[in-house]
């Protein structure tokens, strides 16, 4: 396991507390390098397994449940205890964040039912360069340093599988899938009328592989049919879930916006998702500092409106890809 081996070559470790409501920076432990090195390479009890971890973005109005949008308790603990390691681990040698470009290989896997849903390659192309430049703070937000290049593309005739992905994703994952944990791989299929997309998280890569990667409308991409969803935001949304990222309003949405938030700094506390693209941000969390965040990728906003990504949401990608990905 990758993990394991790094905690050999470094020949230390960290003891970190979770960090909640809103995650702050751990102490660097005081505790000798031995013990340094059994608290970051010992493995605590894995609750990652078949946790409802998946997370979805909607259209405006949409009544639909999102398929397994929550993320419980138990496992959002455990995870910020890991990337706080991961953390102190990187200032510990001094390379928290040594600004090297993360490059990200994509294999596009587009369903169809003959020529509907049959995407051309032009528009998967340009909804690299849409990821690209989300990604490197082109639209107006931080510059994460992550970069997305075209891989493979599959086209699969099946109608049962384009109509209803959520019914049989197990099966097509299983059969189409490629690369390992840090390949990223889209699925293109008909989601419905309210459902946009979504996305596993990258802690849950090593109980269930064949599951990771993410699934969007296929008008939702670059020049799709969608209205307010066709500038390929979707894509961005979910691939910012593939990184680590929960909602802005909350890992547990409509229960803890307020109270525990998106564990991230430097991003206002919000009870609710965005809808549509108000002028002025409203303020869902009146006792929290800052207004929410309607430009924010993370949000439910029409795709004209989402603009960024904070530094601390960057960091946070950053962390989560070494931890679990790199």
């Amino acid at each position: 396991m990758k993990r394991v081996g790094k905690c050999a070559v470094l020949g230390l470790a960290v003891a970190a507390t979770v960090s909640i409501p809103r995650l702050a920076e751990a102490p660097v432990a005081t505790a000798s390098p031995a013990a340094w090195a059994e608290a970051f390479c010992t493995g605590e009890e894995d609750v990652h397994a078949r946790d409802e971890h998946e997370q979805a973005r909607v259209r405006y109005g949409a009544r639909v449940i999102e398929p397994g949008s929550r993320t419980s308790a138990k496992v959002a603990e455990q995870v910020e205890r890991e990337l706080d390691r991961q953390r102190i681990a990187g200032r510990l040698l001094r390379v928290a964040d040594d600004g090297k470009w993360i490059n990200i290989p994509v294999n596009f896997h587009v369903l169809h039912n003959g020529g509907k849903g049959k995407v051309a390659k032009k528009a998967l192309l340009e909804q690299i360069k849409v990821l690209d430049a989300a990604y490197r703070g082109r639209k107006g937000g931080y510059n994460a340093k992550i970069n997305f290049y075209l891989k493979k593309v599959t086209w699969t005739e099946n109608a049962d599988w384009f109509r209803n992905p959520r019914l049989h994703e197990a099966d097509f994952k299983k059969e189409l899938r490629k690369g390992g944990d840090s390949t990223l791989n889209v699925y293109t299929a008909d989601l419905g009328s309210e459902l946009l997309g979504w996305a596993t998280m990258p802690w849950d890569y090593k109980k269930d592989p064949a599951r990771d990667g993410v699934i969007i409308h296929h008008s939702s991409l670059p020049g799709g049919k969608i209205k307010h969803y066709s500038l390929g935001y979707t894509a961005v949304h979910e691939v910012g879930h593939w990184l680590g990222l929960y909602h802005t309003f909350g890992r547990d949405p409509g229960k803890d916006g307020c109270k525990v938030g998106d564990l991230v700094g430097d991003t206002p506390a919000q009870k609710q998702p965005t809808n549509g693209c108000p002028k002025k941000a409203g303020d869902s969390c009146p006792s929290a500092w800052g207004r929410d965040s309607i430009h924010n990728f993370m949000d439910y906003g029409y795709d004209k409106c989402m603009t960024e990504f904070t530094k601390g949401q960057a960091e946070r990608m950053r962390t989560a890809w070494k931890r679990y990905r790199a």
